[in-house]
């Protein structure tokens, strides 16, 4: 663990599951877990052009705190710098960053990118104009339950 290097261009994906939001505090604290696998995954999980130049992936951490990250699934979809209408969980949005924060410790049930056209009808040419992307996310309450696939 200790010997990973990161950078702003680097990101830390814990499980498949979560980037770190901030992982050089995270891996500082499990510098003697033996247990955390580390790997590197391709660039090519990252769905748009991006600034990223790594991504590493901490495999068989027990306990990890959500409130740490941000769904990867967001993180690997998402382009930060399109300028996009978002509607998540029924809230509206046009700032990247508010979805961002918002979207913290939060597991997502569904993200859709929806066209211009289709974004248009349903929000007018103001939010619509560029499409939209919607994100519904699990409630607190909701229970998760994985699948393993072996």
């Amino acid at each position: 663990m200790e010997r990973i290097k990161i950078n702003d261009k680097t990101i830390v994906v814990v499980n498949n599951e979560w980037v770190l939001i901030n992982p050089t505090e995270f891996i500082a604290g499990q510098k003697n877990n033996k247990s955390i696998k580390v790997i590197e995954k391709p660039l090519s999980e990252i769905n748009y052009e991006s600034n990223y130049e790594k991504i590493i992936g901490l495999n068989n951490v027990a306990e990890f705190n959500p409130e740490l990250g941000i769904d990867y699934a967001f993180v690997k979809s998402i382009d930060p710098k399109k300028k996009i209408f978002y509607m998540v969980d029924g809230i509206p949005s046009h700032n990247f960053n508010f979805v961002g924060n918002y979207l913290i410790s939060r597991k997502i049930k569904e993200i859709n990118n929806i066209g211009i056209n289709q974004a248009i009808a349903i929000w007018g040419k103001r939010e619509g104009e560029n499409g939209a992307i919607q994100i519904k996310t699990f409630d607190k309450d909701d229970v998760v339950i994985p699948i393993i696939i072996k």
